[in-house]
Order: structure tokens, then C-alpha cells, then sequence
């Protein structure tokens, strides 16, 4: 092979977590790949605000557990990372669709070149036919790997 092109690492990756067990499988491939690229990790989760009811939204305190919840799990993510040898990480929370929040914020602030998702998230209709991870793959400016 005269022209064998030189593959560049992955600087960083980023990955949307859920409790789905697509998103699941995506986030420890994504932790894998990272230690294996010595790569960035960006480990990123959101409330879903359209999940809950007008009640729950407006009940603050209902909102300050959701929000505390959501930060316990990333932290328990960036735990499982640095347990399987990945050094540089990033934890990124917010609300709203977890789609275009990481295609219109996440991946221009974080400049990563790697998108992994899992292929379902976990609510509804939505999750069953994966609109987000469609989303994502067609609006990514960047390599999508999608897992099942």
C-alpha cells in the first residue's frame, strides 16, 4: 500500500448520557475509546423540562431534587471514567432537548471531533424510533458513532 493516509487520534469526544440502556452501552464505549485515543472526555446529561408535567415544572423544589439527581448521575459517570483511565473530562448539564442542545451548544463549546450517543433514549415515542440520535447524525458538524 504506496498511499496509506495517516489517521489522526480523536482529540475529544463527546457523549449524551441517559438511563436508556443504548445511551448506557455509548457512554462506556465512549469512556473505552477515550483512554484508548488519550483523548478529552465531555460525559453530558440534561432534563428533559418537556418529560414532566406544567405542575412539576413550576414546583421548585421539585425542580432543585431533578436538578441535584441529574448531577449526582454525572458524577457517578465521571467516577466510572476515572476508574477506567481517563484523565481529561468534562461534566456538562442543562435543560431542554438533549439533541439540540448538543449539536447548537455542546459541540461548539467543547470543539470535540467525536459524538457518541446511544441509539434509543428512554422516553416515549420519541425514544422508541430515535428522532434525537437521527437528529444528531444529520445536523452533526462532526463524526457521529452511534451504538445499540
Amino acid at each position: 500500500m504506496e498511499n496509506q493516509e495517516v489517521i489522526e487520534k480523536f482529540q475529544c469526544i463527546v457523549t449524551g448520557v441517559d438511563a436508556s440502556e443504548n445511551a448506557q452501552k455509548a457512554f462506556k464505549y465512549a469512556v473505552n475509546f477515550a483512554y484508548r485515543e488519550g483523548a478529552k472526555l465531555v460525559i453530558c446529561s440534561f432534563l428533559e423540562v418537556d418529560q414532566f408535567s406544567v405542575y412539576e415544572v413550576m414546583d421548585e423544589q421539585f425542580m432543585a431534587q431533578e436538578r441535584k439527581e441529574l448531577l449526582r448521575r454525572l458524577e457517578e459517570y465521571r467516577k466510572y471514567a476515572v476508574a477506567h483511565g481517563v484523565e481529561d473530562l468534562e461534566l456538562m448539564s442543562g435543560e431542554g432537548d438533549p439533541a439540540e442542545l448538543i449539536i447548537k451548544n455542546i459541540l461548539p463549546q467543547t470543539e470535540a471531533d467525536l459524538l457518541v450517543i446511544g441509539s434509543r433514549a428512554t422516553h416515549g415515542i420519541k425514544g422508541y424510533f430515535g428522532t434525537s440520535a437521527s437528529y444528531m447524525v444529520k445536523h452533526s458538524p462532526i463524526s457521529v458513532t452511534v451504538i445499540k
